[in-house]
């Protein structure tokens, strides 16, 4: 079955409780992620003239989620693929204009929300880069891959902080610290897990939403010159009604967002749009995240909520 690609929908699942990171785990259970030969072979011919000379890293590829009974924990089971993979899928959508429900690669990617302590948080746009897609859209500095590349520096900077690449307690934290280098270790909370999300304008890849609360001011991490925008939390609505528009919603300070090329108005990544309506939902309560949920409709969204069958979330599913 294929589908049109960009389109503005967005899968998204939020969990009845908040989790915290001792509840989530991710076990590699599932073997290496196998793809169709013209997929496998498109990815490595697009990695090669666009990436020459780069080593594709090993990353943790989500097949399946289960929550059990009650909601009290949450566990990823993933294969193992490599970055180039991911990326050769989004790239083969965009050149074809279209997503194929066989052609999936998911990555192990965790989006935390950091919450700063005058409650703000801070959005980045996404610069262009060799790896990079979803170029000029907005979400937090904090979303990454695990990936077996950052385990050597993560260790040199922070000993002991990640253990693996299915590490769903240190990585988010090292995610984190990457962004915000101001920051040290000690002065991230606990990460409180809400949720999942995939969507189809920018990524393809499924994401794992968390939020975390941090004792600092959002001034203490920012520095002039940076691609990035503070919002008070009880204005994302506002952001959000802002989305496609060419005048939208300044940021505390005065700063308007820049405009991303696929439209020529301010866009904010659909896998972070789950992150932030999960979020919204243990934070600001049910009524403010339904209400998330209207503008980003009025905005075009198509919105699909996602609940587990029989404890199980089946990714491949989401298409």
């Amino acid at each position: 079955m294929s589908k049109e690609f960009p389109r503005k929908e967005v899968y998204v699942y939020t969990s009845k409780k908040q989790l915290d990171s001792s509840k989530v785990t991710a076990i590699h259970d599932k073997g290496e992620l196998i793809l169709p030969d013209y997929l496998e072979n498109y990815a490595q011919m697009r990695w090669n003239y666009d990436n020459n000379g780069w080593i594709s890293s090993v990353i943790p590829s989500m097949v399946d989620v289960e929550i059990s009974q009650g909601g009290n924990l949450m566990k990823f089971r993933c294969a193992t693929t490599k970055y180039h993979k991911l990326l050769g899928m989004v790239k083969l959508a965009t050149e074809r204009g279209k997503t194929e429900d066989k052609d999936i690669v998911h990555g192990l990617s965790i989006e935390t929300v950091p919450i700063f302590s005058d409650d703000t948080v801070i959005f980045e746009q996404r610069q262009s880069a060799s790896t990079q897609h979803g170029v000029g859209f907005y979400d937090f500095p904090s979303a990454s891959q695990n990936a077996k590349m950052y385990l050597k520096k993560a260790e040199e900077k922070y000993p002991g902080l990640v253990r693996d690449m299915f590490d769903m307690e240190g990585f988010p934290r090292f995610h984190i610290l990457k962004a915000f280098e101001q920051l040290n270790p000690t002065q991230i909370g606990p990460i409180n897990y809400v949720g999942l999300s995939r969507g189809f304008e920018v990524s393809l890849d499924s994401q794992v939403n968390s939020y975390t609360n941090l004792p600092i001011e959002s001034g203490e991490v920012m520095t002039n010159g940076e691609n990035r925008l503070v919002y008070k939390t009880n204005s994302l609505l506002d952001v959000f009604n802002s989305i496609g528009k060419s005048n939208p919603k300044e940021d505390i300070h005065g700063k308007k967002p820049g405009h991303a090329p696929q439209t020529g108005g301010f866009l904010i990544v659909d896998d972070c749009l789950g992150t932030i309506l999960s979020t919204l939902y243990h934070t600001k309560g049910i009524e403010t995240y339904n209400d998330a949920i209207e503008v980003l409709q009025l905005r075009g969204y198509k919105i699909n909520k996602v609940f587990p069958k029989e404890g199980v979330i089946n990714l491949n599913y989401l298409v």
